[in-house]
């Protein structure tokens, strides 16, 4: 049986208006200050909003594979 994990970083923002990028930079920047060889591959990142994301963030977040936006359809729903 074998196990593969996954280290993340998440951010989480009850605010009225949508996450955008300047939460992204903040994870990137938290991301870059982990020593390496302690996390292997380099964590996701993920983002909590209660408002939704921004087109800007999104556009990003499709455009690579470590980002994940999950606004509250998805975290209660799924995906």
């Amino acid at each position: 049986m074998s196990t593969v994990t996954e280290t993340a970083i998440g951010e989480a923002k009850g605010t009225l208006t949508p996450g955008g990028l300047p939460h992204l930079e903040c994870l990137e920047h938290l991301r870059g200050l982990l020593p390496g060889a302690r996390v292997g591959a380099p964590p996701r990142l993920l983002l909590f909003a209660g408002s939704g994301f921004t087109g800007d963030l999104r556009r990003e977040a499709d455009r690579r594979g470590d980002v994940e936006p999950v606004d509250l359809h998805r975290m209660y729903r799924g995906e």
